[in-house]
């Protein structure tokens, strides 16, 4: 099973701040918003298997929000890595929104895979095989159980894999998925065999209790 956690709220959202590999840290508003994840994922996993590993981009909005989430699981090893970070916005890092359009390189199309937004940023295949490759080095995604706390693009990225689409097949499809923040997503194989969504992009735990637990899907399978 793989749980995808976006990070909460964040300070480059409300200080305009472009996001990328801008290395902003949760508000007050964001940290309550991963509380409230934290809570619903031990009450799901109550009675339940810990034998899960917590990877987590390095950029420090999305490791605090893994640190509170392994707190409340009782789970002390996280793992940082730099493979998933969101796509890397080169100079326009740190940057406000304002100051960034002058350096913004406007693509030729909407459909350019190969196309820099930002002088020293990533392109969006760079960006797609970075997180693919990196998580195919990291884990065996059929077989460990997983949570990732990563960034929009990123869990973009990995359900996109998951479904087995690359990100050329995503552009020809013209397919995406919303991602908000402090969502959670959970893919996994069903009785079929089949690589699975059983939720994508439930915000339901910052709402109200919808009783509805990750491990109560009629198909899914927690091994």
């Amino acid at each position: 099973m793989i749980i995808l956690v976006r990070h909460g709220e964040a300070t480059h959202h409300t200080e305009h701040l472009t996001g990328g590999w801008t290395d902003s840290e949760l508000t007050a508003a964001g940290k309550v918003q991963v509380q409230a994840v934290a809570s619903k994922l031990a009450k799901d996993f109550a009675g339940q298997s810990r034998d899960l590993r917590i990877l987590t981009s390095d950029l420090k909005r999305a490791e605090e929000s893994a640190r509170i989430i392994a707190a409340r699981l009782g789970i002390s090893k996280l793992e940082p890595y730099e493979f998933l970070r969101e796509k890397n916005n080169g100079q326009a890092a740190g940057l406000t929104e304002t100051a960034a359009k002058a350096l913004y390189q406007q693509p030729p199309t909407l459909k350019e895979l190969h196309h820099r937004n930002y002088p020293g940023g990533e392109t969006r295949q760079e960006f797609y095989d970075r997180n693919v490759q990196g998580l195919i080095k990291c884990a065996d995604l059929e077989r460990e159980n997983l949570l990732i706390v990563a960034h929009k693009g990123t869990i973009q990225n990995i359900i996109f894999h998951w479904l087995g689409l690359d990100i050329a097949a995503v552009n020809v499809l013209n397919f995406s998925v919303d991602i908000l923040p402090s969502s959670v997503t959970v893919l996994g194989i069903n009785k079929w065999r089949e690589h699975a969504v059983f939720r994508l992009n439930d915000t339901s735990h910052l709402h109200t209790d919808s009783g509805y637990g990750i491990f109560e899907f009629k198909y899914g399978k927690y091994h």
